[in-house]
This record gives structure tokens, sequence and C-alpha cells, in this order.
């Protein structure tokens, strides 16, 4: 009788343990997915949107990018979405031909899409980089919908990145762009963003107000005219010259 009731309490004792494990791993795996979730915009991943844009299109202007004329001998990049990649020839040639600046704006991306290009490549052999400018953050809450704390999260991400993988770089951390005319000034994701400035490799700078006072310089969602690029590299100009001679 002693031996039957020890072998149901150890049957008993064993179910308990595996129905408590059992728990336990629903619920980790519960938190992964769930933390998953939530830093999505911290999630490397390559771009699927394709609205208005034949298939392939964001794959090619990746390897472009790689395979772009003296991309070895840049000294700064600059880091973002179609704001940056629509940089005005004009504007560009007269402020950054000299410095041998390299353009790593893709259309459409948020920060995840930035990491996944910065994890397959864009910003390796770079052994003259001096500055990095950062300004994205618009999509993420246009497209990908990611919330403030999110957001700030896929910045933090792309500055660790830099650090590990162009350690002697400065980091120009530009404040997420105004859009609708000024009307969005994304001040709840900048004001999270700007906590990222440590006042030593990270620089954090918020040019919205400039941008807003010319009218005229972009449209709805903030894409900006000559005379918008003109403001930025004006507004930029004195930080980053110290920032490249440091």
């Amino acid at each position: 009788m002693m031996i039957r009731r020890c072998g149901v309490l150890l049957l008993g004792l064993f179910i308990g343990v595996l129905w408590s494990a059992q728990i336990t791993c629903v619920a980790v795996e519960q938190a992964t997915n769930a933390s998953a979730k939530q830093c999505a915009a911290a999630t490397p991943t390559p771009n699927p949107w394709t609205k208005k844009s034949p298939a392939g299109w964001w794959m090619k202007r990746h390897e472009d990018i790689l395979a772009a004329p003296g991309r070895a001998e840049a000294q700064i990049v600059f880091i973002g979405d179609s704001i940056t990649a629509g940089w005005d020839k004009k504007v560009w040639d007269k402020e950054y031909a000299t410095i041998k600046a390299l353009n790593l704006g893709v259309n459409c991306d948020s920060t995840q899409h930035v990491l996944w290009r910065l994890d397959n490549g864009e910003i390796d052999g770079l052994p003259k980089l001096k500055v990095a400018v950062i300004e994205i953050g618009t999509n993420n809450e246009g497209i990908t919908r990611d919330p403030p704390n999110d957001i700030v999260k896929g910045v933090e991400a792309i500055c660790g990145r830099l650090k590990q993988k162009a350690p002697q770089a400065k980091i120009l951390l530009l404040a997420i762009f105004p859009k609708g005319f000024g009307a969005n000034k994304h001040e709840v994701a900048n004001g999270l963003i700007a906590k990222l400035a440590d006042g030593k490799q990270i620089v954090f700078m918020d040019i919205n107000d400039a941008l807003i006072e010319g009218k005229g310089i972009a449209d709805r969602v903030g894409h900006l005219n000559e005379q918008g690029y003109e403001i930025w590299a004006e507004k930029m100009r004195p930080t980053l010259k110290k920032m490249m001679e440091e």
C-alpha cells in the first residue's frame, strides 16, 4: 500500500513538473513574441514596400550603393530614407563633393530597413569615414506604423551598428524632419531621440524650426526642394565642419 501511495505521489509530482514546464515555455514564447513585435523597428529586415515601384527596386538600390564608385574614399555618409536619397544635386556637389560624401538614402525606408542595409555591407570597407549623418524615422510613423518608443529603439540600434562597424566615426543624429507643412514635428519621438546624444561620439541636432520657417521648401510628406536642401546644409555646416576636423 505504501509503495502504491509513493508511486501515485511521484506520478502526480512528475505530471505537475511537466505542466509547470509547459506553462513556463508558453510564457517565454509569448514574451519573446511580444518583445519581437514591440521592437519591430529595431529588427533588421529588407523593405517589402513596392507601391508604385517595380519589383526589386529596393534591392537594386542597395546593390548600387555597394558598388558606388570611390565608396572606399568616403569621409562622410548620409543615412536615411527618400529625404536623404533626394539630395538636390546642385547643393550636394557644392557642399559635399570635395569631402567625398556617400549617400545611403533609400526611398520608403524605416529604421528596420536601414539596419538590414548596414548589416549587409553598406557601412563596411570605409576606412576613411569621419562622420555619419542620420535622418530617419518619418516612415516608421507613416508606413510601418511604429510608436515613438520603438522608433527611438530603431535609431539607437542604427547608432550601435555604426559604433560597431565604424568606431572611429562621429554620428550627427538629426531630428526627424517635419511633415504636413510643419503640422507634424514628431515631437515625442524627437524628444526621445535627443537623449541618445552622449556629447562625445553622438551629437544631436534639430533644424526643424528652420525648415518650417522656410515656406514652400517641402511637400506635405517632407520631401525637400533645392531651397530646403540649402537650409539643411546651411544649418548643419558649422557642426559638421567641427566634427570632420576632430
